[in-house]
């Protein structure tokens, strides 16, 4: 049982580091982009131009990002009170039957035990 948990706590691990590392590897390919495009925008249309068209596309993905965690968030109803069980009763039983099934039984017991 421990070399499971230990199994998987590795695959975690693995998984969380290969995350982070894709993450890192990803913002550092941003920030190239983000040069890249501010070195095109600047040359071609000067750096007030750039700055705006970058600022507005990074803020826009932002809140993007913000409204897609905003609505994507479903709460569960909160119960106050714990349910109560109830605990019913069995059915009662076939009263008639089970005596007949009884004294059949018995009956059947003392006919053996004479033979």
């Amino acid at each position: 049982m421990l070399s499971q948990f230990k199994h998987a706590a590795a695959r975690t691990a693995r998984r969380a580091g290969l995350l982070c590392g894709g993450a890192v590897l990803m913002l550092v390919g941003l920030a190239f982009l983000t040069a890249s495009l501010w070195l095109h925008l600047s040359l071609v249309y000067g750096a007030v131009f750039a700055a705006t068209v970058i600022g507005t596309a990074y803020f826009g993905i932002g809140l993007l990002i913000v409204g897609i965690a905003a609505a994507g968030e479903k709460r569960m109803p909160v119960e106050e009170h714990p349910p109560v069980h109830v605990h019913k009763r069995p059915p009662p039983a076939d009263g008639p039957a089970i005596v007949e099934a009884f004294l059949y039984g018995l009956q059947a017991g003392t006919s053996a035990k004479k033979s």
